[in-house]
């Protein structure tokens, strides 16, 4: 077991932040009221993004941490949520590890439908009595000891969140040599090339309404991000501005101003929706066309984005033809109205 050094205030922060990122879930009286978004997600990218949060913890815990999992591999998860999964089972897998241990994540097993992906530990084990009990709630390895802090919370909820996106979750375990805690995600595809074929956009030149138009695009998956720009790089004079994260976003539009936003409606921290409010809020940016580009596509969801206030509702993975045409019905009336 790993007790951090108290003489490094600024790692015990992140540790704070990286070990009870999942606390907001805690707050959610039923889990059938958390909204997901599926999509196409590159695992590599997310597992990076973990590995450099939990890397300073690591290190002050003197491990190494090893991962390997390529870069073609892509799963169908709600990106914010498989980044609290793989976060948990990071921040265990350091709190039960050994001092000058090893951490690994690694792609175990790919099948044409399915990925497994595992988070190894070269801590004490679990004893396998014990196995069958580490997802249940409240329970907390090594409680006896008293030397794990927590409320043995975290394994419940991760085992919640992989079920939720159409996964599963498992454990396995030697006694003195280590824990490796799997996942398994449906596999997905990012197709570019099919999207990209140049006859579905048609001739745009210099009568679109696009030429010399900004458009923002809010939307916290690079993937996403990267895919919208290629999409509209077939659009000449649109300026494309991104935002990964929804405050950058609401202060992009403030600046900026644009003609257009494009908008993701499942994002941590703040949903579309609310971002929606607060741009509705303020009279330079009330007026902007605002189309939602997102996962979530039932009846009920159009039902409500119209009822909130946006322009278009889109649907992922994106038909480019509809989108192009939401695109430029929209600039075109932000262009009739400014005239």
């Amino acid at each position: 077991m790993i007790n951090l050094p108290t003489a490094q205030p600024e790692i015990h922060l992140q540790a704070h932040f990286c070990l009870e990122i999942h606390a907001s879930v805690r707050l959610i009286p039923r889990w059938t009221r958390l909204t997901l978004s599926l999509e196409a997600v590159r695992l590599k990218e997310v597992v990076d993004d973990c590995r450099r949060l939990m890397q300073p913890l690591a290190v002050a815990a003197q491990l190494t941490m090893h991962v390997q999992v390529p870069n073609q591999v892509v799963v169908r998860a709600d990106r914010a949520r498989l980044k609290q999964v793989i976060l948990n089972l990071l921040s265990n897998a350091i709190k039960y590890n050994r001092i000058g241990g090893d951490i690994g994540v690694r792609v175990l097993d790919t099948r044409a439908d399915r990925v497994r992906i595992g988070v190894t530990d070269t801590g004490l084990g679990i004893a396998p009595a014990r196995l069958p009990d580490v997802f249940q709630a409240f329970n907390r390895l090594e409680k006896d000891k008293g030397v794990i802090e927590g409320t043995g919370f975290g394994l419940s909820i991760t085992q919640k969140l992989v079920v939720m996106m159409e996964g599963e979750i498992g454990v396995e375990s030697q006694p003195g040599v280590g824990t490796t805690f799997w996942i398994e995600l449906p596999r997905d595809t990012i197709s570019m090339a099919g999207a990209l074929e140049p006859s579905v956009f048609g001739t745009t030149h210099s009568k679109s309404p696009s030429a010399g138009r900004c458009v923002l695009c809010i939307d916290d998956n690079p993937v996403n991000l990267k895919l919208i720009a290629q999409i509209l790089s077939k659009r000449p004079g649109i300026d494309l501005v991104t935002a990964h994260t929804p405050g950058l976003g609401i202060q992009l539009a403030m600046s900026r101003q644009p003609e257009l936003i494009l908008l993701d409606i499942n994002m941590p921290g703040m949903d579309g929706y609310q971002v929606l409010e607060v741009l509705k809020s303020y009279a330079r940016t009330r007026s902007i066309p605002i189309v939602a580009v997102t996962a979530n596509a039932i009846p009920r969801d159009i039902e409500k984005g119209g009822t909130a206030g946006l322009d278009e509702y889109l649907a992922k993975p994106l038909d480019v033809v509809k989108f192009l045409a939401a695109v430029d019905r929209c600039l075109a009336g932000t262009l009739e109205t400014s005239a």
